[in-house]
Order: C-alpha cells, then sequence, then structure tokens
C-alpha cells in the first residue's frame, strides 16, 4: 500500500485546512491532558484501594482486586492518550514551521491512536460475544 502512495504525488494544505488543523491540534491537546488527567485520577484511586484494603486487614480481597483493576485499565489508557498528545504536538510544530516531516510525525502518531482503539474496540466486542454466548449456554443447559 505505501509504494503504490509514493508515486511522487503531492497533497497540499490550502490555508482554510491549516486553520482547521489548528484547531483540531488545540482540542486534541486539551483532550489528551484531561486524559492524563483521568489516568492520574485512576492511579490514585487505585492505590488508595490497595492502600486502603492493607490498613485494614480484612480477609476480602474485592477492593485489592479493583485497584489493581484500576491501575490496569489505567496502564491500558495511557497509550491512546500519548498517541494523542504525541499527535497535537507534532501537528502544532507542524503547523508553526510548515514542516513536512514532522506533520507526518504526528499523522502517524493519530494513525497509532486509531490502530490502538480499533484493537481495543475488537478484542472488547469479542468478550461481549463470548460472555453473551456463554449466558445463553449457561441458560440452556440449567433448563
Amino acid at each position: 500500500m505505501e509504494s503504490e502512495l509514493s508515486n511522487n504525488k503531492s497533497l497540499k494544505l490550502t490555508e482554510n485546512s491549516l486553520i482547521f488543523m489548528t484547531e483540531v491540534v488545540k482540542w486534541a491537546k486539551f483532550l489528551a491532558i484531561c486524559s492524563f488527567v483521568g489516568l492520574g485520577i485512576m492511579v490514585l484511586f487505585g492505590a488508595g484501594m490497595i492502600i486502603l484494603q492493607f490498613a485494614s486487614f480484612k480477609s476480602g480481597i474485592q477492593v485489592l482486586v479493583m485497584g489493581i483493576f484500576y491501575i490496569l485499565m489505567a496502564a491500558l489508557y495511557l497509550f491512546p492518550a500519548l498517541y494523542l498528545y504525541r499527535f497535537a504536538t507534532a501537528c502544532g510544530e507542524a503547523i508553526k514551521k510548515l514542516n513536512e516531516d514532522i506533520f507526518e510525525e504526528g499523522i502517524e502518531n493519530l494513525k497509532s491512536l486509531f490502530r490502538f482503539t480499533g484493537i481495543l474496540t475488537i478484542i472488547i466486542l469479542s468478550l461481549y460475544a463470548v460472555g453473551i454466548l456463554s449466558v445463553i449456554a449457561v441458560y440452556l443447559i440449567s433448563m
């Protein structure tokens, strides 16, 4: 596919396209920063749950499991936030300097964001399907 696209074709951004990209970059950076704040809160809640579980000396492990789950979800969510931030910073710099190489780096991070999100969506939908089929199977077996 790459060889098909590299036939000395060129794509120029118009003045309006640069204006639109500037706004996209601002929103992307805002969302990325909000994601990092959300990640920090998730890690704090997860760590707090783990600490409270060990401080209370209770025999149940539900709080510990939830704390670990929160931290693992934050680790998983870090990648899309990082790709979004890298896209925003690279494209913002590329627009300021009118540099195609930096712009390409930003678009590559956007591609990585969509690929990661797409793969994660496929995994989650597959787990939903397995769960639904499992519930149906258990129901049919119990009849």
